[in-house]
């Protein structure tokens, strides 16, 4: 049975663009035509940037270790009759292929990889892309988060018939360089109203000490853009950013 958080997750998240996300992607890899290209997609969540994605490449390897998530992706690629996509739930660390032309990880998938397994991961990634080939992601530039951390807040929106309650509580730890996020949730509609709550665990990188150890795994060029203003350079205070780096 699928958590409600995951089976509400889209609608959750209904205003979110991803065509905005893949503009940016292809402007960031330098590509504007893919269809050559065999790309790594890191953490696909519900399979909503892995459909837009997809039929633009000559093959989408994607991963989702988060079993809820791995069958809605699945579910929602089957749904829309795209057959060059494969599907994994592994680790990367455990993942065959290589070679790949590049990888992308959407929505701070960076932020849920814990200090300890930093440097297998972005080793892992190095190893599966060949020379040359870039990585793509967005996520919370640790800096800017310190400075003005995030704060209680409640989100309302209504997708079709469902009206969305979402109270967010976060808890900074910069001890540990985490902000635990629980999520509050109510789903109503006509016929009833759903409560659940999720906690989320996000790990704080600074940019600094990102790009030191992108530079240690094997990759070179790091560049951050701010998310709000791309293309626009990345500042101290730019809260969320965009990230490439070139495997060497």
């Amino acid at each position: 049975m699928v958590r409600p958080f995951a089976r509400h997750y889209d609608s959750i998240y209904s205003d979110k663009d991803y065509d905005a996300d893949l503009k940016v992607l292809s402007t960031l890899c330098g590509h504007r035509d893919m269809s050559d290209k065999r790309v790594l997609e890191i953490g696909a969540g519900t399979g909503s940037h892995t459909i837009r994605l997809a039929p633009r490449l000559k093959e989408l390897v994607s991963l989702e270790i988060d079993p809820d998530f791995a069958e809605l992706s699945r579910q929602k690629v089957e749904a829309a009759g795209i057959t060059n996509v494969r599907l994994g739930s592994r680790p990367i660390e455990q993942l065959d292929d290589d070679k790949f032309d590049g990888a992308a990880a959407f929505f701070h998938v960076l932020n849920y990889v814990a200090p300890t397994h930093r440097s297998s991961f972005l080793g892992a990634l190095a190893a599966r892309l060949a020379p040359g080939a870039w990585f793509v992601t967005d996520l919370w530039n640790g800096d800017a988060v310190v400075r003005d951390p995030p704060r209680h807040e409640t989100r309302n929106k209504t997708v079709g018939i469902t009206a969305i309650r979402q109270e967010i509580s976060p808890t900074v730890d910069l001890g540990l360089n985490t902000v635990t996020l629980a999520y509050d949730i109510d789903i109503r509609r006509c016929d009833g109203i759903e409560h659940f709550a999720e906690e989320l665990k996000l790990y704080i990188w600074p940019l600094h000490d990102l790009e030191g150890m992108l530079l240690d795994a094997g990759f070179s060029n790091v560049q951050f853009w701010d998310c709000r203003r791309f293309p626009a350079a990345a500042t101290r205070d730019s809260w969320r950013v965009w990230m490439r780096a070139i495997r060497r």
